[in-house]
């Protein structure tokens, strides 16, 4: 392309450039700008032109999906032809946009992938943090997987972080508070948003600012605090409107006077609900908004619920719930299906109550919305509890106590375990920057030396060529010697391990069965005498045994799938911190009964692992420490960086072991497990299984222990 050839170029992409400004100025797409950029498709040829269909693309992507698709496909086409990786990435990212706005999640993520690959080809980190935000929202708000959807968010902080990108990094730490406020973790929720708030008022971002007061005051009303809700809206409202009418800015106004409406219904003033309710219902039906127009309704059928009227409440609970059918609003399903349940309940409709809440519950378990569960649960222990079935009403009551247990938990646990992950993320990504600099030092001066060690290489190849024929013929029959060594060992391997499993099956898996067998026809005679203490004592017995049992059967299946190679390794980035405190506080049940404590020292250190398979090495380890501590001993878990090398010990004060045992350790072919101290049984297969997972992750497991000193597991895997 020559100077005149570029010139004219850069002219027609800078018309486009200036016509989106105009576009993202007014927020409303005008016929006008549509024509605008079809002539530009027209007119031009090249870069300007897939420009144009991009820019088209992208403005029409809510309301005409098909000359969307159509021109984002082209568009990545095009880009193709001209070998242009970004206007690639782009396009796949818009074709991902549309199918999200049209309700076809799985093609989005799809497409959203793609263009995550090519920028990651491409080093673009402002837009690859773009891209995995965005599929973030759609694990959140489409199929409702929290996990996938925190994933994403965590991935795409670190590249926004890279290109000092606040504007996305602000809309990352505001989804993660609302993923925060949807679990009842309300502190970790209003320090996240106050973060996303700090970088919005850094780039002066003011439509971002009002969004800040519309979230604290959704988690204030959460939490029951409606005077403090109320001066956050009306913030956020007075903020919204002070912005230029746009169709984003409208919204704001729409949501805070919804807001308002419940606030005023919760204060007892219904008058004023129900005007800022038609506030809010004008505002959706001039932009057109599905979404908003179905949570308008819904509000306006709890306002004439609490107003008496049931019947319109019904009737306009109805229209919110076929509309939020029509957009699949997974998220909205569990809120209208758990007001149609009060209002049922009211009117003593009792199976129409308990048919609606159960489909509330099946979608808010399915997306892991712990409040909505536990208000749901709620209800259906009243129900039950007026048609006189206690024992439903008891089931149901004791789920609602265990989710309100599980939320009043996590606020101190694993929320605040990810909000730590999520800050000390930037001090390793400013030290990963660094070292990158570094790399790349090394690299200019890696080259030269190169370029004389190639220049010697090339004389001494033909020595070695000539050295290697002479070598081959003597190492020949060394291989052949070699290969039948190792045959035979693996041989050896395989008679152990057919020996294990059918020592194991013979054995540790019969007894159990026997015991079982033994305390239940036991438990038959006594109950005829109607001894319930013995009863009592022997099903404790029973269910003692069947743990321990189960616990063998699913180490022994985890060892096989692992023999086999069934089972998958996938790696990814995670805060160390999580996995360890998860295994411990599934197993802080086991040591609480011998009255064991575990102290865990694990500072956030990102490391690549297989979630999956460093559970079962955790869980495997400190549950071998339980089995061997004393009653009132100690666990201590460290884990720390050591040089490029994650080291994690668990320590125990516990029996030990001798320096024989210590040998066989590992070994599949050694028996060498002892009961515990409460006379709990072992196979040894739990340590086995640990240290296969372990050098999957290209890592190292060893043991020290002193007999009547307690022992020291400790693993070491690259970071």
């Amino acid at each position: 392309m020559n100077r005149r050839d570029f010139a004219h170029c850069h002219s027609k992409k800078t018309i486009i450039a200036v016509i989106a400004i105009v576009f993202t100025l007014t927020g409303l797409f005008s016929q006008t700008v549509k024509d605008s950029l079809y002539n530009a498709i027209k007119e031009y040829h090249g870069l300007p032109s897939i420009e144009a269909r991009l820019e088209l693309a992208y403005s029409i992507r809510k309301s005409d999906f098909d000359e969307s698709y159509f021109q984002a496909k082209i568009a990545f086409s095009e880009a193709k032809i001209v070998d242009d990786l970004d206007l690639q990435a782009r396009a796949l990212y818009f074709l991902g946009l549309t199918h999200y706005h049209n309700d076809r999640a799985d093609t989005a993520l799809k497409y959203f992938s793609q263009s995550v690959e090519l920028y990651r080809s491409d080093r673009n980190n402002e837009q690859l943090s773009k891209v995995l935000c965005m599929m973030g929202t759609t694990y959140l708000n489409v199929t409702g997987d929290q996990h996938k959807a925190i994933t994403h968010y965590n991935e795409a902080l670190i590249y926004a972080r890279k290109a000092d990108d606040h504007k996305t990094m602000g809309m990352i730490y505001s989804q993660l508070s609302n993923v925060f406020r949807m679990n009842g973790a309300y502190r970790q929720a209003i320090e996240f948003i106050y973060k996303s708030k700090e970088h919005y008022e850094k780039i002066g971002f003011n439509e971002g600012v009002a969004w800040i007061s519309y979230s604290i005051g959704r988690i204030y009303t959460t939490m029951s605090l409606y005077d403090e809700a109320q001066k956050k809206f009306e913030e956020g409202l007075n903020k919204y409107r002070m912005l230029s009418e746009t169709v984003s800015s409208m919204t704001g106004v729409a949501i805070c006077l919804d807001e308002l409406g419940l606030v005023s219904l919760e204060q007892g003033n219904i008058e004023s609900a129900r005007q800022y309710n038609l506030e809010a219902q004008t505002i959706y039906k001039k932009i057109n908004s599905k979404f908003g127009m179905s949570n308008a309704l819904k509000y306006l059928a709890r306002i004439e619920y609490k107003a008496g009227n049931a019947k319109e409440a019904l009737y306009h609970l109805g229209k919110s719930r076929r509309i939020k059918k029509d957009i699949n609003d997974v998220l909205g399903f569990p809120g209208v299906y758990n007001l149609y349940g009060k209002i049922l309940l009211d009117q003593k409709r009792y199976q129409e109550a308990i048919d609606s809440l159960n489909v509330g519950l099946e979608y808010a378990t399915r997306n892991s919305q712990n409040n909505r569960i536990m208000h749901i649960n709620e209800q259906l222990a009243e129900i039950y509890a007026e048609l006189n079935d206690y024992d439903m009403a008891y089931y149901y009551r004791t789920t609602q106590v265990a989710i309100n247990d599980f939320i009043y938990q996590s606020k101190a646990t694993r929320s605040m375990t990810q909000l730590e992950s999520v800050y000390n993320l930037e001090i390793r990504e400013k030290k990963i920057r660094e070292l990158e600099q570094e790399n790349i030092i090394k690299e200019v001066n890696l080259e030269r030396e190169i370029t004389v060690r190639n220049f010697l290489l090339i004389i001494l190849t033909m020595t070695i060529v000539f050295t290697f024929f002479l070598l081959k013929l003597f190492t020949s029959n060394r291989n052949v010697n070699i290969i039948l060594k190792r045959n035979q060992k693996k041989l050896q391997e395989l008679n152990a391990t057919k020996d294990k499993f059918t020592s194991i099956i013979a054995h540790d898996l019969k007894s159990p069965f026997n015991t079982i067998l033994g305390f239940s026809s036991l438990m038959e005679r006594y109950w005829e005498q109607k001894d319930y203490a013995k009863i009592k004592e022997f099903s404790g017995h029973i269910h003692d045994v069947s743990l321990q049992t189960y616990k063998l059967l699913e180490n022994l299946l985890e060892w096989s799938r692992s023999q086999t190679g069934k089972i998958a390794f996938n790696p990814k980035a995670l805060d160390i911190h999580i996995p360890i405190k998860n295994a411990v506080d599934l197993l802080e049940p086991a040591a609480n009964r011998k009255q064991v404590t575990i102290s865990m020292k694990a500072p956030p250190i990102a490391v690549m692992v297989d979630e999956n398979m460093f559970h079962t090495i955790m869980q495997n380890l400190i549950s071998n420490a339980i089995k061997y501590s004393h009653p009132g001993g100690k666990i201590t878990i460290v884990a720390k960086e050591k040089g490029k090398q994650l080291e994690i010990s668990i320590r125990d004060q516990g029996v030990g072991m001798d320096e024989n045992t210590l040998n066989n350790l590992f070994h599949i072919d050694q028996t060498v497990s002892e009961l515990g101290t409460d006379g709990e049984k072992g196979t040894g297969l739990g340590l086995i299984l640990s240290k296969e997972f372990v050098e999957r992750h290209r890592g190292k497991i060893f043991a020290e222990s002193e007999k009547g000193k307690g022992s020291t597991f400790t693993i070491s895997i690259p970071l």
